[in-house]
């Protein structure tokens, strides 16, 4: 979007001026300015094999999500991180991570998430590259001001809980990623997408650690509601979410259970209950 103004000034005054209206615009659909951002939320996805009917519920739902999220909150930043794993199944056949920065276009999200170019379904077994993905989260460009989360959907832990630390060939280390993400003020919510209880483990600790929550998604049909409750949860408008939910009978048991566990939240856990819960 490119300006015209039209108002009685000498020449370079009035460029100037229209330059800084333009830079600003750009930086506003960019992302890069957030001075206005009521939430910065990065969905950050595992793309590997046993992902794939997880991941196409939310390809299915992303643009319901946002239109939920944006009726209630309309001033969100939202990004993407999609990550897979190490070795030919990923990095070296497809990629490691794939990112789209933070930004107010919903266009541009719903098109990152039902691009081709992720390759859903390819990769898997064994842990997964979460720490990469942890480590591209740290550069977002976060609001300093606005409240910040990360949703974290997965089914496999990083490399360091049921393998060793190097076998990520990146070296990064999840632990440190996840200190990082708490200095910022950033919230972790993981959506755990199967029953592995290494996975449950470290989920549960990277929520605690960053006064997120743990989540066990048991019906998939509840991934849109969650998604949107969390964010929602954020910026203060869970409850009325909830209401609009009440009035349209869309508000099923396991709806209920989910807004209750989010209402409830796990805030500012002590440091001692974190490293029981343990990473």
């Amino acid at each position: 979007m490119v300006y015209v103004l039209k108002i009685d000034m000498d020449g370079e005054k009035k460029r100037r001026l229209l330059e800084k209206i333009n830079a600003k615009a750009r930086l506003m659909q960019e992302g890069h300015l957030c001075i206005e951002s009521a939430l910065d939320v990065v969905f950050m996805i595992d793309t590997t094999g046993s992902m794939d009917p997880y991941i196409n519920e939310v390809r299915d739902n992303i643009l319901r999500i946002i239109e939920d999220v944006l009726e209630f909150s309309p001033r969100i930043r939202m990004g993407v991180i999609a990550y897979k794993d190490h070795g030919e199944e990923g990095e070296d056949e497809f990629y490691l991570t794939r990112i789209l920065p933070l930004m107010f276009d919903r266009k541009d999200i719903v098109s990152f998430v039902r691009s081709p170019d992720l390759y859903v379904g390819e990769g898997g077994g064994g842990p997964e590259a979460v720490e990469c993905a942890l480590h591209e989260a740290v550069n977002f460009n976060w609001n300093g001001t606005a409240p910040k989360a990360i949703i974290l959907i997965g089914d496999k832990p990083p490399h360091g809980v049921m393998d060793s630390l190097r076998s990520c060939t990146k070296m990064h280390d999840y632990r440190k990623e996840v200190e990082a993400i708490r200095r910022k003020g950033i919230r972790i919510y993981p959506i755990l997408c199967n029953s592995i209880s290494e996975t449950e483990s470290n989920f549960r600790w990277m929520a605690c650690e960053t006064g997120g929550e743990f989540f066990y998604l048991k019906n998939i049909s509840d991934m849109r509601d969650l998604l949107t409750g969390i964010c929602l949860k954020e910026t203060g408008k869970l409850a009325f979410f909830e209401k609009r939910l009440l009035e349209y009978g869309d508000l099923t048991k396991s709806k209920k259970k989910i807004l209750l566990q989010l209402s409830g939240g796990n805030q500012n856990k002590p440091k001692d209950v974190c490293d029981n819960v343990g990473g």
